[in-house]
């Protein structure tokens, strides 16, 4: 049986992985959650693609991805050549919409830089590979200077980095898609350039009354100012290094990667470290070795999921993306040693507390796992930011909690149906679930973490260590 690393595989999905086969094989070799990015789907891919997951395996997550307000240059159908001190013009798209553009002109689809933007202040085309120094605004056309220069494509990606932009929270495009993805029981929702609360409060107000999740994509600096703030509103976070290393400069990214991760786990939400992780695997068989270390370094970082974009949406090899990602984690995991969290989570202070003693028991007495039995999946998410070393097994009767179980670390999620009235009954079923799929030996000794006796009491403050043959044979 092959087996599967702790740290959750996000995998995007696009016109490589469409075939029916490719996909069985991506969930084969590892993909927990497959992620839709709405920047490249209109509704009938994504009713498509939704379908053809829920019909292949009912526990894959799947997560829609937001366009977001992302700046394109347009206006010119042929590349430009833009050496360093060459004078360029930057206006709005239509605004020379009666004639052609000159050659020294960019229009961009975002109308309002003149009004945000400042004399100094730098604007990067297609990723930052070229520079543009604003000189002057005269009117609507901003005046700028090449000061990195080289070849640019029609309808690469602007940034505007150290700038506040003054874009509605929400394009038309992305409200239509939240309430698809809400209507329709995507599993999660990641939503681009999360800058402040306030764009979470009206996200969820299109999301409305859902049990859907929202991850808070972080970008840009405004994202990062309000990241506290922002972690408090949000179900999860996304690290998205690809707009976040054009906004800031390269050398940040590492740091702010690793102090989002850690503040995500000490309040026990799960953190994704997302963007070109395998990029060479695009068109290569084999990673290179940063790509590997960059994998390895998220996970020691404490990541409960590692993404994949272009590698499985339109690269050569998403099967072997997948496969290359589980073999790195897997290796990188052996050699990890559990780290106990101190913050408290949206679980009950009882939860928490008896979630870090179960860490500290994990390191006395060799245990073989710890089972859950999960109604809300709060204690499932206290216990897995611990990283422990031995696999948890949440027993629920939701498939939803299932699918949206996928996303955090170290944790196995199983299917009751019904869960009987009668507790002992209750740990019998759930021991024997876990035993059926060959994960335990009889003679093996587990952590059981169930619910109160007191009636009328919801949180899990009752745990047992028990040997398999004790509850199974009885």
């Amino acid at each position: 049986m092959k087996e599967f690393a702790k740290t959750k595989i996000i995998a995007t999905i696009g016109p490589s992985s469409w075939d029916n086969t490719i996909l069985k094989n991506m969930i084969v070799e590892g993909m927990d959650i497959a992620r839709i990015n709405a920047s490249f789907a209109d509704f009938e891919e994504l009713k498509r693609v939704y379908s053809q997951i829920k019909q292949i395996s009912p526990r894959v997550g799947i997560m829609l991805d937001t366009k977001g307000h992302k700046i394109r240059a347009v206006g010119f159908e042929k590349e430009k050549v833009l050496k360093e001190g060459d004078s360029v013009v930057i206006v709005s798209e239509g605004l020379n919409s009666s004639k052609e553009l000159a050659q020294n002109h960019i229009a961009i689809t975002y109308s309002n830089l003149h009004e945000d933007i400042s004399r100094n202040a730098k604007i990067l085309l297609d990723d930052g590979n070229l520079e543009l120094q604003v000189e002057d605004i005269k009117d609507k056309q901003i005046l700028c200077i090449v000061t990195r220069g080289g070849i640019l494509r029609p309808k690469k990606t602007v940034n505007v980095p150290d700038t506040i932009l003054s874009f509605p929270v929400l394009s038309e495009k992305d409200r239509r898609d939240i309430q698809f993805a809400v209507e329709s029981g995507f599993d999660y929702i990641s939503a681009s350039f999360i800058r402040n609360v306030h764009d979470v409060v009206l996200i969820r107000k299109v999301m409305g009354e859902t049990d859907c999740k929202l991850i808070a994509k972080i970008e840009n600096r405004e994202g990062l100012e309000n990241f506290d703030e922002i972690l408090n509103y949000v179900d999860g976070i996304m690290v998205a290094r690809g707009d976040m290393g054009v906004e800031l400069p390269l050398e940040e990214v590492p740091i702010h990667q690793k102090q989002m991760i850690f503040k995500c786990r000490n309040v026990g939400k799960p953190v994704i470290v997302a963007t070109q992780m395998l990029e060479s695997m695009r068109e290569s068989k084999r990673p290179t070795r940063a790509e590997v270390s960059d994998v390895a370094n998220a996970i020691m970082d404490g990541a409960d999921a590692v993404m994949l974009s272009a590698e499985t949406s339109t690269g050569s090899y998403p099967v072997e993306a997948v496969s290359t990602m589980n073999s790195i984690a897997l290796k990188v995991e052996n050699v990890l040693r559990p780290q106990k969290i101190l913050g408290n989570t949206t679980a009950s202070i009882e939860t928490d507390e008896l979630c870090r003693l179960v860490f500290d028991i994990t390191e006395k007495i060799n245990l073989k796992g710890i089972i859950v039995i999960s109604i809300t999946g709060k204690t499932v998410r206290s216990l897995s930011r611990h990283r422990l070393n031995v696999p948890i097994w949440e027993i629920t009767d939701s498939i939803r909690q299932i699918r949206q179980s996928s996303l955090l670390r170290g944790v196995k999620s199983y299917y009751l149906e019904k869960f009987p009235t009668d507790r002992d009954q209750v740990i019998s079923h759930c021991v024997e679930t876990v035993y059926s799929y060959g994960e335990l030996d009889l003679n093996d000794k587990i952590a059981i973490i169930s619910g109160s006796s007191v009636k009328n009491k919801s949180t899990n403050t009752i745990l047992e260590i028990v040997e398999v043959k004790d509850v199974i044979t009885q």
